[in-house]
């Protein structure tokens, strides 16, 4: 498990830990190798205003109290062991040898004038402020422990640039963030001879020598080259590379959908992903446009609506993030208040199936009708059952058969694919299941382990999303829990991890993409 880096400096350090981090991470407490950590009381005070907020912000603070006690009831220091400076402080030892300390400011129990109280108050105008108190806290350990390096941790930009200003060593939270170095960048080029290159396109496949495959993990998508001829490839370890699933010409056929072939390349390392029943977990970032969520909703639905397809349904949802001004609590079913957030999934569920009759083009086609074309045999028990129980009129129909309907709705009314909130996820196992998550870089890493800690026996996850376009507020381009995810995942055997950069929305989307 990552540690928060030791620096060269060899004096001990304290690490005061803003709320943010608390929150970003419950496990914190432990990755801070053998030095000290503090938590001001005004930190307490926050986590407090959040145990009840839904989903994982809840989950999180309601964690780190359970934490904070269990650890103080276990080796609660005696007051006197205590350093003079700290007398309004608790104090217990952490299990990685480190010792943790909460702090209540002296600076301002004590009303005497002094000159750092001064400067205080000359920077952080408003010391009501929990950020003010909590930046004051800092300062007062800063004060008080001249033998120790005192850092400010946190995820907050403004409180950083406020205890820069304070004097004061700052540092992000470092433990989840990967570097510009291991973010991959492209794929790799191996240049073949032409006995292997030709061996290649014969057999699907080539064996090579260690040196020549040294460089590369497992399930990682390589160009193979040879003059001006181009092939691609995945690595499957042991020197061994093996031809994709999806050649150039081929496509799916999706059930009562459409005909789909990847447009590019990289397109179809996508799609051999997908359509690899060995592969669980895909992680697949790109800019907008490039396509990343059409072949991802086709090759699940390709992989859900036919007779001997092991996936039971679809599964689709996004982080709750909004974007500019918030319109506030939506009415209606999960289904309905989901519906802006997903939206661009309608969108391509309606590309996707638009050489399907709606119902009243059709006729006003009853349930018995659409159930007659689903191809398998326990998906249509299922639709059957699901339709007795439809409140009927006196025709025989189901009450809301005239109202319009969108050619996808019967993947809706059959669960074929069900709209989740990310707020419900905790707690579930969800075997035979096919989980899609867009937006995947406003997930922190916390939020995609427990996501991807939910899928049961049978069960595939894909985390699609591009680094560059992090709506999050304490999330950035190296920390969010796409890049995490296929960080700490890459090199496994059934796990993939893909780049798009080539747009195929429309040249004005790409030039968008790439300029704006």
């Amino acid at each position: 498990m990552a540690k928060q880096k030791k620096q060269d400096n060899k004096r001990s350090k304290i690490f005061v830990l803003d709320t943010n981090v608390l929150l970003h991470d419950p496990q914190c407490l432990h990755k801070f190798e053998d030095n000290t950590i503090a938590i001001p009381v005004e930190v307490l005070e926050e986590l407090d205003k959040k145990k009840s907020a839904p989903g994982e912000l809840g989950f999180s603070a309601r964690k780190i109290h359970r934490d904070l006690r269990l650890l103080f009831d276990n080796d609660l220091e005696d007051e006197a062991k205590l350093k003079e400076a700290f007398r309004s402080a608790l104090s217990c030892t952490l299990p990685t040898g480190g010792q943790l300390i909460v702090v209540i400011n002296d600076f301002l129990i004590n009303t005497k004038e002094s000159e750092s109280l001064n400067r205080l108050r000359a920077t952080l105008f408003d010391l009501d402020k929990m950020d003010s108190r909590i930046l004051a806290s800092v300062f007062f350990l800063k004060e008080i422990c001249d033998d120790q390096r005192v850092i400010l941790v946190t995820k907050d930009a403004n409180m950083a640039l406020k205890g820069i200003s304070l004097g004061l060593e700052v540092q992000d939270y470092m433990n989840d963030k990967i570097s510009n170095k291991q973010m991959p960048s492209g794929l790799n080029e191996i240049t073949l001879s032409q006995e292997n290159f030709d061996l290649f396109i014969e057999e699907h496949g080539v064996d090579l020598p260690p040196e020549d495959t040294k460089d590369l993990y497992i399930n990682e998508y390589v160009y193979l080259k040879h003059e001006s001829n181009l092939e691609i490839a995945r690595y499957h370890g042991d020197g061994q590379l093996e031809a994709l699933i999806i050649g150039d010409s081929m496509g799916i056929k999706i059930p009562k959908g459409i005909r789909i072939q990847p447009l590019n390349l990289e397109q179809r390392m996508l799609m051999d992903a997908m359509l690899d029943e060995d592969i669980k977990l895909i992680t697949c970032r790109g800019k907008a446009g490039t396509g990343k969520t059409l072949v991802t909703i086709a090759s699940a639905l390709y992989q859900t609506l036919g007779e001997d397809n092991i996936y039971e349904r679809l599964f689709i949802t996004r982080p709750l993030v909004h974007i500019g001004k918030d319109t506030g609590a939506l009415p209606g079913t999960l289904e309905e208040k989901m519906a802006p957030y997903i939206a661009p999934f309608y969108d391509n569920l309606e590309v996707l199936f638009n050489n399907r009759k709606t119902a009243g083009e059709s006729g006003n086609l009853d349930g018995s009708s659409q159930i007659d074309k689903i191809t398998s045999n326990r998906k249509r028990k299922k639709a059957m059952a699901k339709l007795a129980k439809q409140p009927q009129n006196n025709e025989g129909h189901s009450e809301d058969s005239d109202k319009p309907r969108k050619p996808y709705q019967f993947l809706f009314d059959y669960g074929m694919v069900i709209v989740e909130a990310m707020t419900f996820i905790r707690g579930r196992s969800l075997a035979n299941t096919i989980f899609i998550i867009d937006e995947a870089q406003n997930l922190t890493p916390h939020e995609a382990k427990t996501v991807v800690s939910r899928m049961g026996e049978g069960s595939k996850v894909i985390l699609l999303g591009d680094p560059a376009q992090v709506d999050s507020m304490f999330l950035d381009a190296m920390s969010n829990g796409l890049v995490h995810t296929a960080q700490r995942l890459k090199g496994t055997e059934i796990t993939a991890h893909i780049e798009l950069t080539k747009g195929v929305r429309s040249e004005l989307a790409e030039l968008a993409a790439d300029l704006l």
